[in-house]
């Protein structure tokens, strides 16, 4: 190897050449010869060097303390020799020189050092931990010349893969960039998201609690000083949160005694650094909360709650709302929890933590603090029922106090944002131990704000959109759940809602005057003005129907009036009714789902209508289950299927090309809710449409067919493996998709694949190694991963070794 010192930042050139020799600026060379005449110090080199005498290098540093080119130069020999042993021995003498004195070293001598040890990071790999300790020496100095920061990082991002490193070289490049941050931090900011990329791909992987703590305090470092995350937020993320929750026990002699709090409060100031991290973490934490390990559950909630500050403080619209419905999705999850006898109500736990940093802010004089405390109640009361009293009881007697004793009009309005979702408390007087006077009371407060703010638009909108048809909703509630349908507030023995509001009352409670209110359902249903009405309206109707006693003729088909200014509505309620039959066996559920395979061909509702398979064949969370006391028999999917498969396929066929695609978003919705069995059973006749449904531009589409085709694969039938062509170049093809998940579940089928019988799938080989390549190199990590796992399967196919 040569090197060569061309300029005052270390830039250099290389080459190579047979015969190693050292090259130099003329100018050098007089320092060179000056050190050469040591005899002393050439002495001690060539003990160290010759691994005679280790110790050999303290005494060096003495004698190079002075001017530690001379040590380089006694040094020559070593560093040029052509066997990597000896210039690693070189390399290793003068790092540690360096770490004696390079608080020494002038800004002309840094410059020398820094090219050379740059060079080097490109040599041989017993070099390298060498090379790694000198430039974290190096990196302490307070004189380091401009540009040399980006030059050591661009040298270190590009010439080593550092996880493939040991330990102790792993530390040194963590401790590196931690030195650099503190002493060139606007030469790093200039780098952008070359930066952070770097760093990405240096700490993927880490897994030593001495280097995460390193690694932690540079993700800490970027997030709060401010570097540019560019388009690598995602990918920050993913790197950090693949560690939490943390769970670490070191080992009873651990010298360095390192704690799991440490780690948990390091990584906990990354996740929650930045709001940017908040549509990621959220879904995160949600998912960890399933965890059978108490420390789990503890350290998400934890971080949530410090994670829910920032939608205090955030400026961003989207930010906000992905923070919002997050947490209200957080509160419907540890709602559903078991509670044991030994252990804590998490809702309870979570929702005290919410209420005490929010529910003071509702009564401060300056109000700055009233909507973002207000959105985050709502969020939460709005999520379950179970909710709505807890943060009901704890805060709406405040505001009620408040409002009697403020004229202010927002006093007033951030009451009605909080009754909002607590009013269905109020319905219910003898379940939360409200009155009815004081139920009347929050009505008559309502009417009066709605006075006193005619004159707004945005409030008038938010009545009109939000209030009135939440308050007509329960109105409807709390008519059917009364034996009079004028006492509005006279509790039932039987609930009309479960514990979300929203499930019908057991097929043994009689409703009064039930054919005028289906009358009443289905004219609201048809023309109501918001999905919230119409939609509500359809489902309180499908949930009748489905309960009406066997031999019942009065069943609506579809509705006789409206249809045609109303088609989105009628279509709702024909698909509700049409489900609500199907769970039952009905014989009519046969000429209403006709009507939905006629409509699948409709230009306008066509691929809202394929949309409604999925509701027709999955679960109903809030009305017509078994929970809500449905008539739902057993198997009504495979009867549907088994009734409608040839339907599906002659109207597929039949259809022209541009409607095509609604046959098989709806054929997609159907399959993917069959038993596993069942789809084995039925693949042969559908794998051509699904194949079809692959080739589809409709996103979701492919997605719900990949969902559907990826266990099959598992276990692939005949009719798969005579469609290997197809299904290959259509997977392949989906590999490179604008939609990530899309991507994702196209790579899951690439890789089952490769578990057919060798024979079937090696001469597609090396087309299926080709194609992953790309995907490599793909933006998103998740992406990157998959497709990592897959092709090395598909790259061990037929190899001495493989499977």
């Amino acid at each position: 190897m040569v090197w060569d010192i061309v300029s005052k930042r270390g830039r250099r050139r290389r080459s190579c050449c047979a015969h190693a020799q050292l090259s130099l600026k003329p100018g050098w060379l007089l320092f060179f010869r000056m050190a050469a005449d040591n005899s002393v110090l050439l002495g001690l080199v060539e003990e160290f060097v010759s691994g005679q005498v280790d110790s050999k290098a303290a005494e060096t540093s003495e004698k190079s303390i002075v001017n530690v080119i001379h040590c380089l130069s006694s040094c020559r020999l070593s560093l040029t020799s052509s066997q990597p042993q000896t210039r690693g021995r070189g390399v290793q003498l003068l790092s540690q020189v360096l770490q004696e004195c390079y608080s020494s070293l002038s800004e002309r001598e840094l410059e020398v050092l820094l090219a050379f040890y740059e060079n080097r990071l490109k040599d041989h790999y017993v070099i390298i931990p060498h090379v790694l300790q000198g430039l974290n020496a190096l990196t302490k100095c307070s004189v380091l010349p401009p540009g040399s920061a980006v030059s050591i990082l661009r040298s270190i991002f590009q010439d080593l893969h550092v996880q493939s490193l040991m330990l102790a070289e792993r530390s040194c490049v963590y401790n590196i960039l931690v030195s650099l941050m503190e002493s060139k931090e606007e030469e790093l900011k200039g780098l952008g998201a070359d930066f952070i990329y770097g760093f990405v791909q240096s700490v993927d992987g880490e897994r030593d609690p001495r280097n995460l703590l390193l690694a932690f305090q540079v993700a800490r470092n970027i997030i709060h000083r401010g570097y540019d995350l560019g388009k690598f937020v995602e990918e920050l993320f993913e790197v950090m949160s693949c560690y939490f929750p943390i769970d670490f026990s070191p080992p009873p002699s651990d010298p360095h005694r390192i704690t799991q709090e440490e780690l948990v409060l390091s990584l906990r100031a990354v996740l929650t650094g930045t709001s940017q991290f908040a549509e990621f973490l959220l879904p995160l934490i949600i998912e960890k909360l399933d965890s059978d390990i108490q420390s789990a559950k503890v350290d998400s909630l934890q971080t949530l709650f410090i994670s829910c500050m920032q939608v205090f403080q955030t400026a961003s619209e989207g930010v906000e709302s992905a923070g919002l419905s997050a947490l209200s999705a957080l509160v419907s999850c540890l709602s559903r929890s078991v509670l044991n006898s030994d252990s804590e109500d998490v809702l309870q736990v979570f929702l005290s933590l919410v209420l005490q940093d929010c529910q003071h802010h509702l009564c401060e004089p300056d109000l700055k603090l009233v909507w973002p405390s207000a959105k985050l109640l709502q969020a939460a009361a709005g999520a379950s029922y179970r909710a709505s009293l807890i943060v009901s009881a704890a805060v709406i007697p405040a505001l009620l106090e408040q409002y009697n004793n403020e004229t202010q009009v927002r006093s007033c309005l951030s009451l009605t944002n909080i009754l909002r979702t607590g009013l269905d408390a109020y319905f219910f007087p003898n379940v939360c131990g409200f009155s009815v006077e004081e139920v009347v009371a929050v009505c008559i407060s309502l009417q009066k704000i709605a006075e006193h703010v005619r004159d707004s638009e945005g409030i008038g909108r938010f009545f009109h959109d939000i209030i009135i048809p939440h308050l007509l909703g329960l109105c409807l509630q709390a008519a059917l759940q009364s034996r009079d349908a004028g006492q509005l507030f006279e509790r039932k023995k039987q609930h009309l809602w479960d514990s979300s509001c929203h499930s019908f009352t057991s097929r043994q409670v009689e409703i009064p005057e039930i054919d005028r209110l289906l009358v009443q359902l289905e004219d609201l249903s048809c023309t109501g003005p918001h999905l919230f009405s119409y939609t509500f309206a359809a489902k309180c109707f499908a949930g009748l129907v489905n309960k009406m006693p066997a031999g019942t003729h009065r069943i609506y088909l579809l509705p006789k009036s409206h249809a045609l200014n109303f088609r989105t509505q009628a279509f709702t309620l024909l698909l509700w009714v049409s489900k609500a039959l199907l769970l039952r066996y009905h014989p009519l559920s046969t000429a209403l789902t006709d009507k939905l395979f006629a409509l699948l061909s409709d230009p306008a509702l066509g691929s809202q209508v394929a949309d409604g398979f999925c509701v027709l064949m999955s679960d109903s969370l809030d009305v017509l289950n078994r929970n809500c006391h449905a008539d739902v028999r057993i198997m009504y999917r495979q009867r549907f299927f088994a009734e409608n498969t040839t339907k599906i396929i002659q109207g597929f066929n039949s259809a022209e090309q541009e409607k095509k695609s609604y046959y098989l978003k709806a054929l997609s919705h159907i399959v993917s809710n069959l038993p596993r069995q069942v789809q084995l059973t039925e693949l042969p006749v559908l794998l051509p449409l699904l194949l079809e449904a692959l080739s589809c531009a409709d996103q979701a589409v492919q997605l719900s067919t990949l969902s559907c085709l990826q266990p099959v694969l598992l276990e692939p039938p005949a009719a798969i493996r005579n469609q290997l062509e197809a299904l290959f170049s259509r997977l392949l093809t989906l590999t490179t998709s604008p939609a990530m998940k899309v991507r994702i579940a196209s790579l899951q089928c690439v890789h089952a694949l490769s578990r057919l019988p060798e024979h079937m799938v090696l001469p597609f080989r090396a087309r299926v190694l080709k194609a992953l390549a790309v995907p490599l190199d793909d933006t998103k990590r998740l992406v990157r991963m998959e497709a990592m796992v897959a092709r090395g399967e598909w790259f061990l196919l037929g190899s001495p070794g493989g499977r």
